[in-house]
């Protein structure tokens, strides 16, 4: 009996985590961020894969901030074309891990590498999407 009460403790205790953004934001959280922010930047590519490579926290005396390094997998459905030397564009171009304008045909995957920002706030991580996890 006392096993199964300090399980169901622990198990309050994991979601309660959970919900107020107890841990570091993961690859699902950043998944959604990349997908979010390819939507607001017009990127008609497909996330196809994304994993978390590494991370770190970043205090100040006022802000608590993570910062995630990821590698993804983009595929797109389309001939796309992204010229990173127009500064509406550089967003998709810093989200898709480009240095320099490139193009891309029907069904190309791009294998791109980046970092996503998060500032935790009593809602949970803020993510660049302006989404709180």
């Amino acid at each position: 009996m006392r096993g199964l009460g300090l399980a169901l403790a622990c198990a309050a205790a994991l979601a309660l985590a959970a919900c107020n953004g107890g841990g570091e934001p993961n690859d699902a959280i950043g998944a959604k961020v990349l997908r979010n922010l390819f939507s607001k930047q017009g990127v008609s590519g497909k996330l196809i894969s994304f994993r978390k490579t590494d991370g770190r926290a970043l205090k100040t005396p006022s802000t608590e901030a993570y910062e995630l390094w990821y590698e993804a997998e983009v595929q797109f459905p389309d001939a796309y074309e992204v010229n990173c030397t127009d500064e509406r564009a550089r967003g998709r171009c810093a989200y898709l891990g480009l240095a320099q304008s490139q193009s891309f045909q029907k069904g190309e995957v791009l294998k791109a590498e980046g970092t996503l920002h998060f500032v935790r706030t009593d809602k949970g991580w803020i993510g660049e999407d302006q989404n709180a996890y």
